[in-house]
Formats: C-alpha cells, structure tokens, sequence
C-alpha cells in the first residue's frame, strides 16, 4: 500500500472519529486481514477500545469481516477505497439535490452521516428537520415518495443481513433484494411525531445505505458530457449525454464497450425536446464530428435503421489520462517537455537522437528535458541490445517510451501527497487561529440566542461589536484560505477520480 495514501487515510479518520479509531483502522491498513486478538496485541488498546472502533469502522464501511476457518472467529480487513470517499460526500449530497430536491438531499445526508439507517427512521428524522420551518411544509407521504425514488433509481441500497445465530454471522443479500422496499407504515409516523412515543416500526431491522457505486457512474457520465461541451458545444455534449442514457437500457453500467446503440432512438428523443433547437437541425453534422473526434468515444457497428453506434468508454477515458498527463508535464517542467512528451506518445518508442531532431529543440536542451522526464517518471527506457557480429562488439540501443497505467498511479501518488499537504494546513491554521475562532463561536452563539428571545437591533449590534476590526480582518483571511484549501481539495479529488476511473477501466 502507497505509504502517502496511509497519510491521507489517518488524516481523514483522525478527523472524524478521533485518535483511537484512526489507530485501529491504521493497522489494518498496513498490516492488512487481522483478527481481534491481534489486533489489541499489536496497537496496545484495551480489548473494549478495540471493539468500539471496529464497530464504528464497520457501521461506516470502512472495515468489513468474514469468519476464520474455525468460523467463530472474525478476520476484519480495512476499505482503503470507502475512506477517501468520505471527502466526496458533499459532492454526493450535491447531485441528490440538484437532481431530486432538499427532502432527497436531506435523506441522503442523514444516512451519510449515520453509515445506515431503516427507512422510517430516516423519514421521521428529516420530518423533524423541516418541521423546524415553517415554509417547509412537507408530509411522511411525501418523504416515502422521495425515498422510495433515491431506492428505485439504485442511489440507496440494502445492507446484508445474517439469517443464522452464529458467533461470526455471514452477511447475506439476494440479488432481488438490494433494492426492495418494506413496508413503511405512514400512520403509525404520523402518530409517532404528534406523540412523540417511540414506535416498532413494520420495517424495523432492515436497513439502507448510500450505494456509491451509482454516485459514480453519475459522475463518470459528467465528465464525459462536460469534455464534449468545452470541446465543442452544449448540443454535443446534450447528445452524448442521451447516448449514454440509452447506452443504459442495453448494457451493463460499467462494461468497457457498450451494446448498439441505435442512433434514430437518440434522433427521436431531440425531436420531442424543445431545449436543443440546433442539435435537432444539425443532428448528422453533430453525430459525425463526435464520431471523428480523436477521443473515441462513439463508432458505428452499422448501417440498418440509419446506424448504430457502440460507446467505448474505455477509450474517452485514456484519452483524458493522456490529457491530465499531459497537462501534469507542461506544469510541473515547462512547454517543451511537454512537446517531447506528446512525441514520445506519438512514435510509442523513439531513439534520444530522433527526439532532438523532431522535437525542434536544440540538441543539448533536448537531451536534458528527456532524462529529466526520466527522472520524473514520465519516461522510461527500453534498452534492446543487438547480437554481435563475428567477434565484434554487441551493440545496444536506448528507447524512450510512456508506460501509462504507471504514469497514472504516479500522478495518483502526487494527488495524495498534495491531500495530505492540504489537510495538514488547514488543521494547522485551526490550531494557531484557534483562540479567535472560538470566540467568533461564542459570539455568533450569544447572537443567535437573542435574536431568538426578540432582542433589538441595538442589542445585537453591541453583541457583534465584540470581535474588534482587527480580529475581523484575521477571520475574513482565515475563511479565504479555509475557502481556498476547500477548493484545491474538490478539485484534487476530481484529478483522482478521472485517473481511478482510467485505471478500473485498464
């Protein structure tokens, strides 16, 4: 395991489940599949601190357990992947909104922050939330519904269940099962929050999380529309966009080439959509720009019905970890390594000498920007040696190629490395602005107390008057860097999802 990932991952448990925890879940992840007792052996925690933070780090998904061969004794083995996707929540609760509402958003984030959670609980909790204002008037019906969507379009799914009382359960889910929804008793909801009695609810025991993996299918499809429309136009990227719904229907979500599509589907779709006004009128203009585009994204499989075409995500994909790549090159040397980069990507092997006479760079810069790509790992060299001749010497040759999967978990490694960094400096700004930060805290707390007890608007000026000028110019810097860290940290996770993305489908 990449020792820079194991930095981000303390990091990120230390956060948000504290010290012990993070000590557990570390363990697991250098030492890998361990049972309990090795466990309390090896980090020195009380046997009972150790339980805790197992169970803490299964309810979340981030440790998981199988029996041993004995089978009353569990292995734990750590989720190196789920961890680093606790930085992507907001992203998640973000989509739910924009496609589904606050009420959806609200579900989601409440099982996010939960790990899981039985339907009727959730439902009752986000009805308490909104009940707190007025303007959001919102019925238990209308929160089944809501939920009953998120199940039905797969973003939430059941957790596995164990039918046999055994020291170590097995975990088990049907197939059939993964998204099919119990009852959920809407009066005995309502008569729950006007009592306030706790009811045994008809779904009680069955329960239901966040099902990252179709988070990320949605995310995949983003990036592949918003390439086509920065590349070309919204039209192009709108017609991607239906291709890959239809591409759904047909194939399996994360298959590297997609089944026929047949493109007068896509053709019937933009005739009864009154958004696109030019894709309907240049629809064959639009289809044949994207299926000459070097990204490869589409290609015909035929000529019935005015053709199909196949999706090859597989390809769009490398040609975007070429493109980060790339980009990576040009910022991190300067323009013309990145030239010698995209020749050495052309030609796939290329002698030192033929670099310096067809990248057009003098033969001295030329040598040095192509062992400094060496060095960088950008490049690596192929050396083929010849067989002599008679009792001549043998002879050698030095090729420079680009071995991508390697680059990209290069690039991966930076990606970590500059998490950690990030993270690193926004704990430290907390630490050493830590005095005026709590009594910005305590002031806004006073402030919001008597604004609720009606106080005037003197009265709350007096109370803001607390914080001097200076202290507001220190917090107003500290939430431009706080805002800036978050921002880097968004779109550093955005880099390794692209470069994730390219290695599942390698």
């Amino acid at each position: 395991m990449s020792a820079q990932l194991g930095k981000v991952l303390a990091l990120i448990i230390s956060d948000r489940f504290g010290p012990v925890v993070e000590k557990v879940g570390m363990y697991l992840f250098q030492y890998g599949t361990s049972p309990l007792l090795y466990i309390v052996k090896n980090t020195g925690l009380p046997l009972g601190k150790v339980k805790e933070s197992l169970c803490v780090l299964i309810k979340y998904r981030l440790v998981f357990f199988v029996p041993n061969k004995n089978e009353n004794i569990a292995n734990y083995t750590f989720i190196a992947d789920n961890v680093l996707l606790m930085l992507r929540y907001p992203k998640y609760i973000h989509l739910i909104k924009r496609k589904f509402g606050d009420e959806s958003e609200m579900i989601v984030e409440e099982i996010l922050q939960k790990g899981y959670w039985t339907a009727s609980d959730v439902i009752q909790k986000v009805f308490q939330r909104l009940s707190k204002n007025v303007d959001n008037a919102v019925s238990f019906g209308q929160l089944k519904d809501k939920f009953v969507s998120l199940v039905t379009a797969k973003y939430l799914v059941r957790i596995p269940y164990s039918e046999e009382d055994r020291p170590v359960p097995n975990l088990i889910l049907q197939e059939g099962e993964l998204h099919s929804i119990s009852e959920i008793d809407i009066q005995q909801l309502v008569i729950s929050a006007k009592t306030g009695q706790p009811f045994c609810f008809p779904d009680q025991g069955v329960y239901w999380a966040v099902n990252f993996d179709r988070f990320h299918q949605d995310m995949r499809d983003k990036i592949i529309v918003a390439a086509f429309t920065r590349k070309f136009d919204e039209n192009a990227g709108e017609l991607v966009r239906l291709l890959l719904q239809q591409m759904y229907i047909r194939t399996q979500p994360w298959a590297d080439v997609s089944n026929p599509v047949p493109i007068i589907e896509i053709k019937d779709i933009i005739k009864k959509q009154t958004g696109f006004p030019q894709l309907n009128v240049f629809f064959d203009q639009y289809v044949n720009v994207i299926e000459q585009d070097s990204c490869n994204l589409i290609r015909k499989s035929g000529e019935a019905s005015g053709g199909s075409f196949q999706i090859f995500l597989k390809e769009a994909f490398t040609q975007f970890a070429w493109e980060v790549i790339e980009q990576c090159v040009l910022e991190k040397l300067d323009s013309k390594a990145a030239r010698i980069f995209r020749l050495v990507k052309l030609k796939q092997y290329i002698e030192p000498d033929q670099i310096q006479q067809l990248a057009m760079i003098p033969a001295k810069e030329a040598k040095r920007l192509s062992y400094q790509l060496f060095e960088e790992n950008f490049l690596q060299i192929q050396e083929l040696r010849k067989a002599p001749v008679g009792n001549g010497p043998s002879k050698s040759f030095m090729l420079f190629h680009i071995n991508l999967p390697q680059v990209a978990q290069m690039i991966l490694e930076l990606c970590y490395k500059t998490l950690f960094n990030i993270m690193t400096r926004r704990s430290h700004e907390k630490v050493m602005n830590k005095r005026i930060i709590d009594k910005k805290q305590r002031v806004d707390t006073i402030s919001m107390g008597m604004r609720a007890q009606g106080a005037s608007e003197d009265q709350l000026a007096d109370i803001e008057e607390m914080i001097t000028p200076p202290e507001r110019e220190i917090l107003e810097k500290i939430d431009r860097t706080m805002k800036k860290l978050t921002l880097v940290e968004l779109e550093i996770d955005d880099t390794i999802f692209l470069l994730q993305m390219y290695l599942i489908y390698e």
